[in-house]
């Protein structure tokens, strides 16, 4: 079925236009054809029938998401892997559900397109009732409005714009990775040749230029010529906080 993800909180850092590109994937999953039955997906259910099944099904909710969008927001009671790819993310799932393979099996992502190949992944292995968040996180919060439905989510849901997120709840469940604060806003970090994208407090960002580490003021300081050679011999790649690789929180006490 089409799913509908779209807002109309257009406030000029939201995507206001369509590209259609052809792709042999949509998500990079790293699996063979062989892996799983594209069109034998799982059920797709609607924000009245997610509640309903949270509230009387004592399911296993599963957030297909990586770890930096989950951090700032997700259903309670959910598994949040530790992934940055989802690629990374399949098999870790697959593992944290072993050997319940007959429980009720909750999926859910932002759009609902990951989900679409992780039910059908699930039900492949073995898994038998297997359900998605129809539409994902963004027509939950578009379907809980209109229809005044309790809301289940828990903070703020990351979004790939500008805005890089939106509020689904009033509540802030994470905490900003310099101070230890309540915070949800994710940035890029200033350096460009890190850009390291990590949650960041509006305090820590005035004291700290924007930056994610000492070394990286020192960096965005120095003569833009310099900086650009640092630019050209950073690799070509997104990073992101991870609290198993990243320690933000003693950067600046190490100094």
């Amino acid at each position: 079925p089409f799913k509908m993800a779209v807002t109309d909180k257009t406030d000029g850092k939201s995507f206001l236009k369509l590209i259609i590109k052809v792709r042999d994937q949509i998500v990079a999953d790293g699996l063979q054809s062989e892996d799983y039955d594209v069109t034998d997906v799982g059920a797709h259910l609607t924000a009245k029938d997610w509640n309903e099944a949270i509230e009387n099904h004592d399911p296993v909710i599963v957030d297909m998401r990586n770890h930096y969008e989950s951090e700032i927001g997700h259903f309670e009671g959910a598994i949040l892997p530790e992934a940055e790819t989802f690629r990374e993310e399949l098999p870790m799932v697959l593992e944290k559900l072993k050997g319940q393979e007959d429980r009720k099996i909750l999926l859910y992502c932002t759009g609902g397109i990951r989900c679409e190949k992780t039910s059908a992944y699930l039900k492949h292995h073995g898994f038998k009732d297997v359900n998605q968040l129809h539409g994902g996180i963004i027509d939950y919060a578009r379907q809980i409005d209109e229809e005044a439905l309790p809301n289940k989510f828990q903070g703020i849901n990351f979004v790939f714009d500008e805005r890089l997120g939106e509020c689904i709840s009033d509540e802030i469940i994470s905490k900003c990775h310099q101070c230890g604060q309540p915070s949800a806003t994710h940035v890029n970090c200033v350096n460009k040749a890190c850009n390291l994208l990590f949650i960041q407090c509006e305090e820590c960002a005035e004291k700290n230029e924007g930056c994610c580490t000492p070394q990286c003021i020192e960096i965005i300081h120095l003569p833009e010529q310099k900086q650009a050679e640092i630019r050209r011999k950073a690799k070509e790649t997104k990073r992101f906080h991870r609290h198993t690789k990243v320690d933000l929180r003693n950067a600046f006490s190490q100094q």
